[in-house]
């Protein structure tokens, strides 16, 4: 019936047919040809084709590489922190007889389908990790490598060819970001003291054992003074003033005590102002 109409239109519209049924495909293009509903060929050459214009419906799928842009949303990630996410999609079409009738809009399909899994994947993981698990912002690769895989389970019924899918943007969401920038710059703070910390044991360790190989063999008071003034003066922030004790003791000479608070009494009279 449909090839019956078909001929008797030609005939009718003769100059009309010959005229109107030449086709034009671009390079790297490909069209899908249905004749009254049917799916009739697939020009895939470029350049000019003939094909009856009666009944004809014409879908041309571009097989050039495309990227979507997924647009930023937030999402939950891992730790139920909230995310600001966007990624780019990279996809070319393989299959135009797919792309034109299994789904209603290809490229748009593509676009649904990359946020749907942008937003799966980001909530598996935490924004960054502590305990060198699998994060968004450490391991961008593995993240993209499953982003993509999942992806293209998807669009395979709509005949596209998913080559990458990364993420183009990843922070945190606008209400919780001065709170994890204070908790990050904490986290840094602890571990730069903790390298200080060991960098400082190491150092008086050293310090202690070549004191000892030069035959230095201190008391375990002053050993542990030592120590003690040695990780001080190391680990503090601000500048250390030297002093030097004056108290008594056992181990302490009693004559270097009494010269040593005579040279102070001295100096405390000639500092006293004369009264005028």
């Amino acid at each position: 019936m449909e090839s019956l109409l078909t001929l008797v239109l030609s005939i009718i519209f003769f100059p009309i047919t010959v005229f109107a049924s030449w086709l034009v495909v671009h390079p790297q293009e490909e069209a899908v040809v249905l004749e009254w509903g049917k799916f009739s060929k697939l020009v895939k050459s470029p350049g000019l084709s003939w094909v009856n214009m009666w009944g004809r419906k014409v879908i041309k799928i571009s097989t050039k590489n495309q990227a979507i842009d997924v647009n930023r949303t937030v999402v939950a990630d891992g730790n139920g922190n909230p995310i600001v996410v966007a990624g780019v999609v990279t996809f070319r079409f393989v299959d135009s007889v797919k792309a034109a009738l299994e789904v209603q809009d290809a490229a748009g399909f593509v676009r649904t389908q990359a946020m749907a899994v942008l937003k799966q994947v980001a909530s598996r993981y935490p924004y960054e990790s502590s305990t060198h698990q699998v994060s968004l912002k450490s391991e961008t690769g593995v993240v993209a490598k499953e982003m993509r895989e999942i992806l293209q389970q998807k669009v395979a019924s709509a005949g596209a060819e998913v080559s990458a899918f990364e993420l183009s943007d990843l922070s945190y969401a606008p209400e919780i970001a001065q709170a994890m920038l204070v908790r990050q710059q904490a986290q840094a703070l602890v571990d730069a003291r903790k390298v200080i910390v060991d960098g400082a044991v190491q150092i008086v360790h050293h310090a202690v054992e070549l004191l000892s190989q030069q035959g230095h063999k201190l008391p375990a008071g002053d050993e542990s003074r030592l120590v003690a003034n040695l990780l001080t003066v190391i680990c503090g922030e601000s500048h250390v003033q030297p002093t030097y004790s004056i108290q008594g003791g056992e181990s302490r000479d009693p004559n270097i005590d009494k010269h040593m608070i005579s040279v102070l009494e001295s100096i405390a009279k000639n500092t006293t102002p004369k009264p005028a």
